[in-house]
């Protein structure tokens, strides 16, 4: 059954992914104006909005959404660094196209495999040799070629922002070890809301950035981001009750090649920049990635 929920939040997240890339490009911001700002609209409106998931989560469990102290931290904890996972890709979004970001969170497989052996667990050959495609090809991924070249800054930025993901995922997965998924849910969405609260009172750009898009672009902007943030939120759910149901977290995270090559096909369809070109070592670098969580997944 875990692999059915990792099916759909696949899906659900490639659509996110496309659409995150249409509203860093849609975006009224000034050219000029600081990073900050302009990544603050869509940072401030993914966090925030995670209320209505919450809500809904609060209803459906018809308001019992009690957990035991340490579940209930786990819970509300591993939002911090799902918050931290989203700000860093919003920002790598002004450099780099979706469909070079996404299929290196692969790469938290391989901390999470890291975490298991830490815990006394030791992977097969074949997982060892899946660790290997999977390395392989989130390099020829970055590098966008064959020859060798050394590591970009991308590279480097998302082996900690997988690492990040791979914590909220350690996290997630063990609230749920005894809890319900509904509630555990509901707490993250909670903490995620609660962030982003806080970073519309503390953060100046991010606030400017925010209220700007929404006096200069209304519904054009608002109808978007609650339609992909109810895919998102969608996404997020079903990832968790992945993680609750499958053997290790390990296996959650595998989903997330596939995952690229799906939004790799959305983009080679329906291009929206010139940088989204995807090159012939992409496709492969991609699919090594895939084989390689897929190895994992099956023998890890």
């Amino acid at each position: 059954m875990w692999l059915l929920y990792a099916l759909v939040h696949m899906f659900f997240m490639a659509l996110v992914n496309y659409l995150d890339e249409w509203l860093t490009h849609s975006s009224s911001t000034a050219p000029k104006a600081s990073i900050h700002e302009r990544v603050g609209g869509v940072i401030l409106m993914s966090t925030m909005l995670c209320a209505m998931a919450a809500i809904v989560l609060y209803a459906w469990q018809g308001g019992d959404i009690t957990l035991p102290s340490f579940s209930l931290w786990l819970a509300f904890g591993s939002a911090i660094p799902l918050v931290a996972v989203w700000v860093i890709y919003f920002y790598l979004f002004q450099s780099y196209s979706a469909h070079q970001v996404i299929p290196l969170f692969g790469l938290a497989s391989i901390w999470l495999l890291a975490i298991e052996i830490a815990s006394g667990v030791t992977p097969s050959w074949q997982a060892c040799g899946g660790l290997l495609l999977l390395l392989v090809g989130a390099y020829i991924n970055d590098n966008k070629g064959l020859k060798w070249s050394f590591p970009s800054r991308l590279l480097y930025i998302m082996l900690g922002n997988s690492l990040l993901w791979a914590l909220s995922s350690h996290m997630v997965k063990m609230a749920t070890a005894t809890q319900s998924v509904i509630s555990v849910s509901f707490w993250q969405f909670f903490g995620a809301c609660l962030l982003g609260l806080a970073m519309f009172l503390l953060i100046t750009p991010y606030r400017r950035g925010f209220l700007g898009r929404l006096r200069a672009e209304g519904r054009q902007f608002v109808a978007p981001s609650i339609l992909n943030e109810s895919c998102g939120q969608t996404g997020v759910f079903f990832g968790v009750l992945a993680i609750a149901a499958a053997p290790m977290a390990v296996y959650f995270t595998a989903v997330v090649g596939v995952q690229g090559l799906i939004l790799m096909l959305l983009m080679y369809l329906f291009p929206l920049h010139q940088r989204n070109t995807i090159t012939q070592a992409q496709w492969i670098g991609a699919s090594l990635i895939a084989l390689g969580v897929a190895t994992l997944e099956l023998y890890g």
